[in-house]
């Protein structure tokens, strides 16, 4: 295990305090719990899961990377603007 210094707000030190007194778990305990949690709650996210799939060579992704920066603002403003209304059984 390796040590990490972190700066927390005053409200939130209270409130830490407080729920380490109700609860009687230390400070460190509480804290790596919730960032356990919080950590699990991204890795399931679907964004994260994606970030791990390889979907591109490095050559792709430098061509696609070139095709993107040639991109304009004027390319990239909204032109329409369509709603859909999904139906969910």
């Amino acid at each position: 295990m390796r040590n990490m210094s972190v700066k927390f707000e005053d409200s939130v030190i209270l409130e830490l305090k407080k729920i380490s007194s109700i609860f009687n778990i230390s400070y460190s305990d509480f804290i790596r719990d919730a960032v356990k949690k919080a950590i699990e709650e991204k890795q399931s996210d679907f964004m994260y899961r994606m970030s791990n799939v390889p979907y591109a060579s490095e050559e792709e992704e430098k061509d696609i990377i070139m095709e993107l920066s040639k991109v304009s603002n004027e390319d990239l403003k909204i032109v329409k603007t369509e709603r859909i209304k999904l139906w969910v059984k």
